[in-house]
């Protein structure tokens, strides 16, 4: 009986410690399942090309449907390979509508937003730059 006690309370307590400290390694689990924490902030990566007439377009805003799923891998960008890395910025570009032969640059940045509770319209806080492409180089796409 005690032996039971002890697995009990020992396998209660081993999965609550991995949900209080957000650890996801099969078999246990944070719990997170389909939902995230909702606040009045929100930090988000979006992708901003500068076009040869000095002006910038920010790629990929709204409900798109491949470039909102594909918006995650933005901060994984600088890491990637040249060759792949092109590949991403070429595709996202043209399905954002921006002419890659008419983009000088590219950079990605981190925005930071907050909702005001009355409106329920967003205000940019922050915009931090993540990632920018070799200005000597120029855009390889």
């Amino acid at each position: 009986m005690r032996l039971a006690r002890l697995v009990s309370y020992g396998t209660l307590g081993v999965l609550l410690a991995a949900g209080a400290a957000q650890i996801d390694f099969w078999p246990l689990s944070a719990y997170k399942l389909f939902s995230a924490a909702r606040t009045d902030t929100t930090t988000s990566t979006q992708l901003v090309a500068t076009l040869q007439d000095g002006s910038r377009a920010v790629v990929g805003r709204g409900s798109d449907p491949v470039l909102g799923p594909t918006q995650r891998f933005l901060p994984r960008l600088a890491g990637a390979a040249p060759a792949a890395r092109d590949t991403m910025l070429t595709l996202w570009l043209e399905q954002g509508g921006v002419d890659p032969a008419d983009v000088r640059g590219v950079r990605t940045e981190r925005v930071r937003q907050v909702v005001d509770p009355v409106t329920l319209t967003w205000t940019e806080t922050a915009r931090d730059l993540v990632w920018e492409s070799d200005p000597a180089a120029g855009w390889a796409g």
